[in-house]
């Protein structure tokens, strides 16, 4: 498929400073997402995509997921400044990140929910959140769980948006809380 032919929509996020840029291509084939805080993070695992796109100007976060980008950028610039330069680096840098992606394979942990695994038994509950969070240009990661407490950090749009906090305790802690209770009491949100 040529650039020519590839097609990237933006797509407005419930967090006014984050855009998802929906290709129609594959970006990266994993389930799990990438994300960088800064261009040093994507310099050091030699990420072009994210690297050219942090050289756009005002851009401060960048998140990468199956089929989109999500990118956050500083108050003072406006959308219609970069869009296009946006879509521009993503069209121009798929070769780049697929070609990384299959050099970068992640590892996927085994997981065995029936010998009652506790990270698979939240991640199974999460999975069921997951689908809004990814349409809203985000995504949940489970980082820890330490005596009943699921340590759970929102990334892409959903990192930084005012209502995180709001989707943390009334969305995915009722949820968790519901379906299991045995071995989630609290959730905590962490950065």
């Amino acid at each position: 498929m040529t650039i020519a032919e590839i097609s990237v929509r933006a797509e407005y996020t419930p967090n006014p400073n984050s855009l998802k840029f929906i290709c129609s291509e594959v970006i990266y084939p994993y389930s799990n997402s990438l994300s960088y805080l800064t261009v040093d993070e994507a310099k050091n695992v030699s990420n072009k995509l994210a690297e050219k796109l942090f050289a756009v100007n005002g851009i401060r976060k960048v998140f990468i997921m199956n089929n989109f980008v999500t990118v956050d950028k500083s108050e003072e610039i406006n959308w219609k400044d970069i869009h296009l330069d946006i879509k521009d680096v993503i069209k121009t840098s798929l070769a780049d990140i697929k070609d990384w992606a299959e050099a970068n394979k992640p590892e996927i942990p085994e997981t065995n929910l029936e010998d009652g695994d506790v990270r698979a038994r939240i991640e199974t509950v999460l999975n069921k959140i997951r689908p809004a969070l990814v349409a809203d240009g985000g995504n949940i990661e489970l980082v820890d769980i330490i005596n009943k407490d699921a340590r759970l950090r929102m990334v892409g749009a959903c990192g930084t948006c005012p209502s995180s906090l709001m989707t943390m305790k009334m969305g995915v802690e009722r949820a968790l809380l519901a379906e299991v209770p045995d071995i989630v009491e609290s959730v905590t949100q962490v950065y």
